[in-house]
Formats: C-alpha cells, structure tokens, sequence
C-alpha cells in the first residue's frame, strides 16, 4: 500500500468534502475522481498522482460522490441534490458533457450507486435527519435507469 498524493489541476476547499468517489477512465489507463465542495472532476494518473480537470463545457457536478462508469458513460451520484448526473466521456475521460440528471422522490441523500440488472440502487444516507437507533434506513431501486442512461451502439 503506498500513499499517492494528489497533484495538477486539483484545489482544495477548506471545511468542505473533497476528493470524493472512484472510477477508472474508460481506456482504463488513468481514475476519475470528483471533488465534492466544487463538482470539478478530475483524471488521475495513478502512477504519479498528477490531476487534469475534466472539461464539462462549463457544467459541474456540486454535491458529487458515488460514481460508476460504464463504458464512456459516467453516473455521479449529487448526494445533497437528490440527483445522479448522466455524463457523455470521451474514451481518454479527458472531455465530457452532462447529458441528464436522474431524479426521484424517494432519494434521501443517495451517496453511490451500483448497477444490478436493468436498475439502479441507490442507499439513501439521510443526513438531513437525526440518527436514532430505529431510524430506518433504505435504499431506492430505480427501474428502468440502466436503460434509459446505458450507450446506444
């Protein structure tokens, strides 16, 4: 186990959540990571620790945690916005564009997300209330979203 510093475009937020969530890039040679306090994602050579900042046309993705990449389609799970934005990559993860945001009722400050299917699962960290020993706790399975987000060929 070694201890890889975090170089290059990067910028820190002091008192805030920061580098958060992690994905290879889609040519697998390099991770893509999100910094939550600015919604900047990064691409990080795992060799050296170097970040460039991902060019999303002038979007961003605040609140970004969980991520899953399939393919050069990436999920960044918007934990305090109740949102999962669906972004387009380039195949080196350098470029990328926002295409969608999936929404529902039922999130309560979803964290990460895992594929199983043609669902998305999403727990829910409910940071909003306050944790009590019978405090449920659930996560959302929604239907459908592997279709509707999933590359077209």
């Amino acid at each position: 186990m070694a201890r890889l510093p975090l170089t290059g475009d990067i910028t820190y937020v002091p008192d805030a959540i920061n580098a958060n969530g992690i994905v290879p890039t889609p040519d697998g040679a390099g991770l893509i990571i999100v910094v939550s306090a600015t919604g900047q994602l990064f691409r990080v050579d795992p060799a050296t620790g170097v970040t460039r900042r991902i060019d999303l046309g002038g979007d961003a993705v605040p609140a970004g945690d969980g991520l899953l990449l399939h393919d050069t389609t990436l999920l960044v799970v918007q934990n305090r916005l109740d949102a999962v934005a669906v972004i387009a990559l380039d195949p080196t993860g350098t470029t990328g564009r926002v295409e969608r945001r999936i929404t529902d009722p039922r999130f309560d400050v979803p964290t990460t997300v895992a594929r199983f299917g043609d669902r998305l699962y999403l727990p829910n960290a409910r940071y909003d209330t306050p944790p009590t020993p019978t405090t449920p706790y659930t996560a959302v399975a929604v239907d459908g979203a592997w279709d509707a987000v999933r590359p077209r060929r």
